[in-house]
């Protein structure tokens, strides 16, 4: 196996098939010593905009309470506003 001018390496389809690797996977290499270890990286891409979602100290309590509002909304469990200045009535909102 060559290493091209851009530092490319084609992965053979024995290796390929062997770790479950497809077209546009991730991996990682772990070099240790004069050797280098192939790692598939085996996650889910996450939005950054969606990342606290996911973050460890918000997980199981932000996504409880996704899951609550998923099931209030489809009990019908919430209140429709045509306009803003009514959903603050209903706060109890003064300005």
């Amino acid at each position: 196996m060559k290493i091209s001018s851009k530092r490319q390496i084609s992965i053979p389809k024995a290796v390929m098939e062997a770790l479950s690797l497809h077209t546009g996977d991730e991996v990682e290499f772990e070099v240790e010593e004069d050797k280098a270890r192939l790692i598939p990286v085996k996650t889910i891409k996450v939005p950054r905009d969606q990342a606290w979602f996911w973050a460890a100290d918000c997980q199981a309590d932000c996504q409880e309470k996704e899951k609550q509002t998923e099931r209030d909304v489809s009990a019908g469990r919430y209140r429709d506003f045509g306009k803003l200045e009514d959903l603050l009535k209903d706060l109890h909102y003064k300005h």
